[in-house]
Formats: structure tokens, sequence, C-alpha cells
């Protein structure tokens, strides 16, 4: 019995349920038919304008220094003076004194150089009255053509040989003299001091380091299709190509103008990019509404390219696909076009070729594009 129950009581629940789902379907009301809605897609267009632009590239450099050198000593001797401008930071002018050695030692030596040169020069002078007196003796004996000894021409050149030596040891002695005193080559600044007052200094020691201020290089790394766009080769500029740079410094942005002057001779084989070298004049002197530069800091750098005729100008996400553009026809209905891409920046794309003056470019993302389908703007009815 229990086990009959188990199975009529589902078939019965199952049963009960199709007979009230009939029941609520014959009562209900009756919906009236509709026609399907179709939805054209609202889009936002730009309207294209050609026009001339120039192409500019940009790029990040370090400025550095177009001349730096190191200052060594080229005698041995102990550091006797020690200018101020060569504490690190300090400016100098061309010509100015550095550095002096202890000069004592090279005063005397040049003292006995000149000695010695006065003795040869004494030695030479009798040699050449005693090949003067052997001549007479030998015209006076009429033996004929004399020879070299009897003459004394080998005595008479070993004592010019003498002279010459003489001579250049003196010079000798005079550079080292003037080596103790340490000259700046050109108007510069001192980055790097290496030495004090009392120190023994031998040839080739380093004394510090400087660069000078008349004008920076700025490496700017570019790359190869890049070259096109300003004109430039691998052999440099032909002509002057303007370069602006800025920064922040402190809360204000700073401008310099420079142009380029050459490319680097090779490539960099890990970036494959291509160095362009711009020149600044005079950037390490504060100027009169703006800060001084320092070897080591990066500049933004806006290099102006070369004139384009009939460019056109698009917002960068208006570019599908990299070299596509959805454009909106005449009968409201959109079409996809291929474009030639000339230049991409962060907001804003420049069009070659494919879009002409009055063109209406669609702006607006659409998730299923079909080409040719209808769209429209807003205002326009359905």
């Amino acid at each position: 019995m229990k086990l009959l129950i188990r199975i009529a009581l589902p078939v019965l629940v199952l049963v009960f349920g199709f007979l009230v789902k009939n029941y609520l379907v014959a009562t209900g009301p009756l919906l009236p038919p509709q026609d399907p809605e179709f939805l054209i897609p609202l889009v936002e267009i730009t309207v294209s304008e050609t026009e001339t632009t120039t192409l500019d590239v940009t790029a990040f450099g370090e400025v550095r220094p177009r001349s730096s050198s190191s200052v060594v000593a080229e005698v041995a001797a102990r550091v006797t003076f020690v200018s101020d401008k060569l504490y690190r930071g300090a400016f100098f002018e061309e010509g100015e004194v550095l550095l002096r050695l202890d000069d004592t030692d090279y005063v005397s030596a040049l003292a006995v150089r000149q000695a010695t040169q006065d003795q040869a020069a004494a030695a030479l002078e009798l040699e050449q009255a005693a090949v003067e007196i052997a001549k007479q003796e030998w015209e006076l004996l009429g033996k004929g053509e004399a020879s070299a000894a009897a003459l004394r021409k080998p005595q008479l050149a070993a004592a010019v040989a003498t002279m010459r030596a003489a001579v250049a040891n003196v010079r000798i002695a005079q550079n080292n003299l003037q080596r103790t005193t340490i000259r700046a080559p050109y108007a510069g600044r001192t980055q790097m001091r290496n030495v004090e007052l009392g120190n023994w200094v031998t040839p080739g020691s380093p004394l510090a380091t400087i660069y000078a201020i008349d004008a920076a290089e700025i490496s700017l790394p570019l790359p190869a299709n890049a070259l096109g766009k300003l004109g430039l080769s691998l052999a440099g500029p032909s002509s002057e190509i303007r370069v602006d740079f800025q920064a922040v410094i402190g809360d204000s942005t700073e401008h310099w103008q420079g142009h380029l002057v050459r490319t680097d001779s090779v490539v960099d084989p890990t970036t494959r990019m291509i160095g362009a070298i711009a020149l600044l004049e005079n950037p390490f002197q504060a100027r009169e509404n703006g800060s001084a530069l320092a070897p080591g800091m990066f500049l933004h750098a806006t290099i102006r390219g070369r004139e384009v005729q009939g460019i056109v100008r698009i917002p960068r996400h208006a570019l599908r696909m990299g070299n596509l553009v959805w454009v909106m026809n005449a009968e409201n209905r959109a079409e996809e076009r291929e474009v030639t891409v000339l230049q991409n920046t962060v907001i804003e794309s420049l069009i070659a070729s494919g879009l002409e003056q009055g063109d209406r470019v669609i702006l607006t993302e659409l998730p299923l594009f079909v080409d040719g389908m209808q769209v429209r703007l807003e205002g326009e009815e359905q």
C-alpha cells in the first residue's frame, strides 16, 4: 500500500500542474502583436579639415658639456697655491691661475741650462774663429783643396750640435717652469677637485675635473623612421633644424632653444636608435628671466621637422586597427576607409591620405560595426 502511494502521488501532482497551466493560458489576456523596433546607433563625429603643418618629433636627452677636461700635473712638485675657483661648482675665466706648484728646483734647473747654453755659445764662437784661421793658413800654403779635417769642419759641427742641444735644454727647462703654474684653458666651471694645499704631485696626477660653459650638447635618441620626418640623414643635418627644450625647475617650466649639429656615427645596437646631437649656447649661466642648466639634467625636446601639406588631424581613438577609420557618408551610413598615418601622438593622429576636406569621421566606438550600417547624429529622428 505504501509503495502504491509513493508511485501515484508524484503522478497526481504532475497532472494537477498541467491542468492549472492550461486553465491560466486559456483564460489569460491576449497581447496585441507588435512590429519589431530597429534602433539606429547614435554616433559622434568630427569633420576633417586639411592643413599645412610641421612634423615635430619629441625626445628626451641628458645635458652634457661640449668640452670637459681633466687637469693633471705635468711636473713633480709640491702644491703651494690652490685657487678658490677650484672648489666644486665655482666659475673661472680663461687663463685664470688655478694651481701653483713649488718652482724652486725648476728655476734652478733653468739657470743651469742657460749657463750651459752660454758655454756652448762661447765654444761655438771660438770654433768658428778657429775655422777661419784654418782657412787662411791653408790658402797661404797653396797646396790645393783642403780636407774637412784641415778646415776643422768636424769640430765646428760638434760645436753647433752642442749649441743646439743647449738651446733645446733651455726650452725644456722653461716649459717645466711654466708648468708649475696651471691656468684655465677656457672659461668654465669646476666639477671635481682632487688636490689640496701641500700635496706632492707627480706627472699624470689628477688634480681636478673642469668643463667649459660656452655650450652644452644633448644627445637625443631617435627611431629610424623619425629621420625622414625631420629631413635628417645619418650624415647629419643639411640645414639648421631647430630644437625647443623644456624642463620643470621648481614651480615653473623653463624653455631653451638650440639646434641639431650632427648625428652619432653608429646606431645603438641595443635600442636600434640613432642619436641626434643638439647644441645649446651658454646654458650653464643664469639668464635674466630664467634658470641655468647643469650637467646631468634631463630635458624634453621638440624637434621641428619638415613642412607637409594636405594633412588631416583626427583624435587618436578615431583610428581603428592602426590604419582604418569609420566615415559617415551622405546617406548616413558608416563606411570603413583605409588611411595613411603619417604620425601618431598621445592625443591625435596625422593622416596623410585617405581623408578629404569635409569628411565626417566617426568617433564613437560601435561594438557591432558592419560596413554600410545606418547611423545617426544626435537630434536626428530614428
